[in-house]
């Protein structure tokens, strides 16, 4: 997998604090292992990723590739199907 930027991995934490904040959960007052417990990230063969808590979708992220298939971008697409590109 092409490695994610900086500035992506903290777009990626944003919009995933955002989704646990509109189910109800304060980000900040989880422990690590109730992170390790109930979050977790599945990864495709094509790159894309898709962020699970508990059994609920919060973030998929879908890479964009040249014909040399080097990721250009990430798209992310939050449980709203909202979309948010990052380069």
């Amino acid at each position: 997998m092409n490695k994610m930027s900086q500035s992506v991995a903290a777009r990626v934490e944003e919009l995933l604090r955002e989704q646990l904040e509109e189910l109800g959960i304060t980000p900040s007052g989880l422990q690590p292992h109730d992170i390790a417990k109930n979050m977790r990230c599945e990864v495709f063969p094509d790159d894309s990723m898709v962020y699970i808590w508990q059994e609920t979708q919060l973030l998929r992220i879908l890479p964009e590739k040249d014909a040399e298939g080097r990721i250009l971008r990430w798209r992310m697409f939050t449980r709203d199907d909202t979309v948010g590109t990052v380069h």
